[in-house]
């Protein structure tokens, strides 16, 4: 039988009961006993499987989950090798997630909801601790501070054999939202001596008084977490350490595995780990990781569509993963203008890496840097480790979805000042006769146009063939038919620009470009760069991987912003 695909479900019961597929991170749960630290953190970008495992969490340490134990972890590693803590906690579990920032007071209200929300489930859980009385005095409270202080007092008050567990999913969702759009109510809601400060410290307090004994809160950024400074210094971050790094997220040898579950021919296997691999692999978060992880949500979301009717989904990058990172935005402002951050991420990505020591504990009282902002790219999934150097570490764009997602962002700076700011289609039809019909001109014509608009002649001094290559490729990313292979990320010998088609997409022609530009000031140099460009594209399509009649190859020299010349390479 094949397996069922547990896209979008993070609650541990409905997998297990539903017969869903679910890896085994079980092996985990003992480890973390096994840490010299009880108050612990864990970040990963969003959609990674935290929620997954907290709700894992929660039914391994939760006392009502005893007499389902076998049931529900049985088949797995801890099920077969339990640890004496399992189902032995009261355990309180909260979510931040769901939080209308809008306003001070709906940020407030929704923090103290969401708080209510937690203690209400617990409540019920655990009922047999607690009376009546006991829930109206602590649901009156009118505070999130005072509803969990209620909690503990109570609690704390009878003695009880059993500790709490306490679970905080998506900790920082909220105050990050709140970071990227209003620093000011940051500061004073969640540092300083804001409301979300004060109930952190309660949490402290409790774990002194012995009725909270374990802690695990997941999260994605450690801002909002060095911005309690001592409201809550008693949390051990793990998210960088080594033996957790496989924690959350696939490796290649589960993904394969998962194919095969899936019901795939083994014969279509190694294709489609290849595209996967470019889409939705490459995040490490520590140097010293054995091997980069796959995005779950991303790999989970494929093989859903895939399964429908065996071939890949009309967008290969998950809706909700599109509007999650889209709000990534907000962030390029934190500190600077975001000219200054497009300054940063234009080097990036001509570059294809950055080199900077990450930032692991932020001062939100003190400026924001360049360092802090390309750190927080990092916690976010827009950057992952690529190997460390002498003094700082050296990071790249993961994959191919997050450098989509780039791009996208660039491509929409270059096109507000021109008349595609509000419609695509003139160059989604250029595009077409491009790939369809091997015709160039009117792509390369909107490209002319879009550096007129953009470029004064201060620019021609610091634009160089990067700028071009860049913007290019932006303009070419929201195309739906191919993968973009450029000169940086490919192995030496690749041509500028190569658009390979997806399978199952409707392309006539993959295409290859090269691309020269030379600055009007150095214009006597053409007859030499055009001959350049002419003998590159030609070793490049006498290859055995261009050398198709389905692939079509150009050469284009720029002067300025302007097209000097084009050519289709025949043999």
């Amino acid at each position: 039988m094949m397996i069922k695909i547990p896209y979008g479900e993070s609650d541990f019961t409905t997998l297990v009961d539903g017969a869903y597929f679910y890896q085994d991170r079980t092996h985990f749960i003992e480890k973390l006993e096994q840490w010299n630290a009880k108050y612990l953190v864990f970040l990963r970008p969003r959609r990674f499987g935290k929620s997954l495992f907290i709700s894992t969490l929660h039914h391994y340490y939760g006392l009502e989950h005893l007499a389902n134990f076998p049931a529900l972890f049985g088949n797995l590693y801890i099920g077969q090798h339990p640890t004496p803590r399992a189902n032995t906690y009261l355990v309180l579990s909260f979510e931040f997630g769901r939080i209308d920032t809008a306003t001070q007071e709906s940020t407030y209200q929704g923090f103290l909801t969401n708080t209510l929300l937690g203690v209400r489930s617990f409540l019920t859980t655990y009922a047999q601790f607690f009376t009546a009385e006991d829930e109206d005095l602590i649901l009156n409270q009118s505070s999130p501070e005072a509803v969990v202080k209620m909690v503990f007092g109570v609690l704390g008050s009878k003695k009880i054999a059993h500790k709490i567990y306490l679970l905080i999913d998506e900790y920082d969702h909220f105050a990050n939202e709140l970071l990227s759009f209003d620093l000011p109510r940051f500061k004073t809601d969640v540092s300083r001596n804001g409301f979300v400060r004060k109930f952190y410290e309660s949490l402290k307090t409790a774990t002194r008084d012995g009725v909270v004994d374990r802690i695990f809160i997941t999260g994605v950024s450690p801002i909002t977490l060095d911005s309690l400074t001592s409201g809550f210094n008693i949390s051990d971050n793990i998210s960088l350490n080594p033996i957790f790094h496989e924690m959350m997220g696939f490796t290649g040898a589960e993904v394969q595995q998962m194919l095969a579950l899936a019901g795939i021919a083994s014969q279509e296997v190694p294709g489609l780990m290849q595209d996967l691999q470019l889409w939705y692999n490459g995040y490490r978060f520590n140097h010293r990781a054995q091997e980069s992880l796959f995005n779950p949500d991303m790999v989970l979301y494929f093989l859903k569509e895939y399964s429908i009717g065996q071939s890949y989904p009309d967008e290969m990058l998950d809706t909700n993963v599109i509007s999650d990172y889209r709000k990534v935005r907000n962030y390029f402002t934190i500190g600077a203008e975001e000219t200054q951050r497009f300054e940063v991420l234009e080097a990036l990505v001509k570059e294809g890496y950055a080199d900077f020591p990450l930032t692991r504990l932020f001062n939100i009282d003190a400026p924001f840097t360049q360092e802090d902002f390309l750190s927080l790219l990092f916690y976010l999934g827009l950057l992952t480790v690529q190997e460390p150097l002498s003094s700082d570490w050296r990071f790249r764009i993961p994959n191919y979805v997050i450098k989509k997602l780039y791009f996208e962002y660039f491509t929409a700076l270059f096109l507000e000042k021109t008349r595609f700011a509000k419609t695509h289609q003139p160059i989604t039809k250029s595009i077409d006769a491009l790939v369809n019909e091997a015709k160039p001109e009117p792509f390369l014509k909107i490209v002319e146009y879009v550096l007129s608009e953009n470029h004064s002649n201060r620019d021609e001094l610091a634009y160089g063939e990067k700028h071009l290559q860049t913007l290019i490729v932006g303009l070419l990313f929201p195309y739906k038919a191919f993968h973009i292979h450029s000169e940086y990320e490919a192995r030496k010998g690749y041509p500028d620009i190569f658009l390979e088609r997806i399978p199952g997409r409707m392309m006539n022609y993959e295409i290859v470009l090269e691309l020269k530009y030379v600055k009007k000031s150095a214009s006597k140099t053409l007859p030499e760069v055009i001959s350049q460009a002419e003998q590159q594209l030609d070793t490049y399509m006498c290859s055995e991987r261009f050398s198709r009649p389905d692939v079509k190859g150009f050469s284009a020299v720029f002067l300025g912003g302007e097209v000097y010349q084009w050519k289709q390479w025949t043999k």
